[in-house]
């Protein structure tokens, strides 16, 4: 897998002067051993001479945070690649970076010519002319090394659009395999069982081969599956009413006395809602360290949550845009938590946290003891969310942490500050939606220890090009993002990722845009 290397951090505060640091750094044996000098004086520029570096890296990852009180305003930045092999590179990036609020980062991306020496870095970033910079800028450096040893074990192959994974906590370590067309299918000991273990394709919504986000979404198993036998789905049924386009369900079966079928006759209802639009239906489904089970819903679909006046997202009586919290082991079908935020107060008492577009996978983490949240975004930003308390995730007020529709909060009378930050986003020019993986705790791959596994559904609509990603916090609270393969584009619709009982992680993705076909594939991801 790609190795990162912390070139320098560099603290800078910038009020309405301009700075200068030169640095030179030492790279040997691809680790970082040394800043040898580092001086601030009065001029515009950054010199980072950077030492050999090998054809194996790709790429330079400059990050701008702003670590003040105050929002920092037009900030011209230049940055310069120079060097190399004969002193052929020369390649220079520059832009206007608006603002970066307070307490924000921005993050500038270098593709770096392989086949190279010694490198320079230069960095200029001054005001833009008239006006000033306010706040306390943070600067790093992060080179990324892209020696890659990935590869991805086809486990199971064959399906229509394979869209989660799961396990049943049992002790069999079985791979659970579910299908958008309706049906979940079983891997056991390496092999793809021919009958399904539930296949409920009679009651799911009809689905448009095109492109649907309907179906069969999630499957979790209770935590006491091995003696009570219960499991949990989510999916799309037809529309039970007017100017509505379907409903989605969540709903209760057992598995039969064959440890491989469930009972298909077992069905009990938990939950149900109906969805305005086709999309943005959410579809996880975990329990929780308390175990309650939590439900991910997205804002009811469309573009922008142009639902009623202020959308589903901000709307505290709706359960879309929300992740649902209930207790399905006591109650006639499931109780309240206490100490979920609405309980016997304004609001729908399921909620547990609101402001959500399309929460696309999340996942517990029970050494960091978080739940971490992918959210899908709207017309520019992707972003990740870490959760161990309730609280407003921002949509459609911010768009991770950029304003979408910022007067909303004031007619709400929400406190910006208060809406909770994402621990990283990426904008569009990168991926277009973001499918939400886990935290590996495995022990096959020590080398991905604790870094989150992620990636982007693809960078084109016609064409497959998801991307992979982990993010590793480099220190307390920072969450960089780095590529999990070399080219970075994964030539397939990235569509989830699953885990099984050992830790262990799995990609589940296909080459063709709508529900057909049977290009779908589960991939284990090894670490040779």
């Amino acid at each position: 897998m790609q190795k990162k290397i912390l070139i320098l951090i560099l603290s800078i505060i910038l009020f309405s002067a301009a700075f200068s640091s030169l640095v030179t750094a030492e790279i040997k044996d691809n680790f970082y051993k040394k800043t040898s000098q580092i001086s601030t004086q009065t001029q515009t520029s950054s010199e980072i001479i950077i030492g050999n570096i090998s054809s194996s890296f790709r790429k330079i990852s400059v990050e701008i945070k702003n670590i003040g009180l105050d929002d920092a305003n037009n900030i011209n930045w230049e940055m310069t690649l120079k060097g190399g092999l004969l002193n052929r590179i020369d390649k220079t990036s520059n832009g206007i970076i608006d603002t970066i609020e307070a307490n924000k980062n921005i993050l500038i991306e270098f593709n770096v010519p392989v086949g190279f020496g010694q490198i320079t870095l230069e960095i200029t970033i001054e005001n833009a002319i008239g006006k000033t910079i306010n706040g306390m800028l943070y600067l790093f450096i992060i080179s990324l090394e892209t020696e890659s040893n990935i590869k991805f074990d086809i486990v199971a192959e064959g399906f229509n659009s394979p869209i989660y994974l799961t396990n049943a906590g049992d002790g069999t370590n079985r791979l659970f395999i579910v299908d958008q067309i309706g049906k979940i299918y079983v891997v056991e000991n390496n092999e793809l069982l021919n009958q399904p273990f539930l296949d409920i394709s009679n009651k799911i919504v009809e689905l448009d081969f095109t492109y649907d986000e309907r179906g069969l979404l999630g499957l979790a198993f209770h935590p006491n599956y091995d003696e009570n036998g219960k499991l949990y789905i989510y999916y799309s049924s037809p529309k039970s009413g007017d100017a509505i386009d379907h409903e989605t369900i969540l709903s209760e079966f057992k598995v039969s006395e064959n440890p491989n079928i469930a009972d298909p006759l077992s069905e009990k209802i938990i939950f149900r809602i109906d969805q305005p639009e086709a999309n943005h239906n959410g579809g996880q489904i975990i329990f929780g360290p308390e175990g309650y089970l939590y439900l991910g819903l997205g804002d009811g679909g469309g573009a922008g949550d142009q639902h009623e006046y202020i959308g589903n997202g901000q709307d505290i009586t709706t359960a879309l845009g929300s992740l649902i919290r209930i207790d399905i082991d006591s109650g006639d079908t499931y109780s309240i938590p206490s100490d979920n935020p609405f309980f016997n107060t304004d609001g729908l008492d399921e909620i547990y946290a609101w402001g959500f577009r399309n929460p696309w996978r999340f996942s517990y983490d029970e050494e960091l003891d978080k739940i971490i949240i992918a959210d899908v975004g709207q017309d520019e930003w992707e972003e990740i969310n870490l959760m161990d308390n309730p609280g407003n995730f921002g949509w459609r007020i911010l768009e991770a942490t950029h304003p979408y529709d910022i007067d909303l909060a004031d007619e709400l009378g929400i406190d910006i500050n208060s809406l909770e930050d994402p621990i990283h986003e990426y904008s569009h020019n990168l991926g277009r939606s973001i499918t939400g993986g886990y935290i590996y705790r495995g022990i096959e791959n020590p080398s991905l220890y604790g870094k989150y596994i992620f990636g982007d559904w693809s960078s084109s609509f016609v064409v497959p090009r998801g991307k992979l990603f982990y993010l590793e916090e480099t220190s307390p609270g920072l969450w960089q993002r780095f590529d999990l393969i070399n080219d970075q584009s994964f030539n397939r619709f990235v569509l989830s990722f699953g885990e099984d009982e050992n830790g262990e992680l799995y990609v589940l993705s296909k080459t063709t845009l709508g529900p057909t076909g049977s290009t779908g594939d589960v991939r284990k991801i090894i670490i040779e």
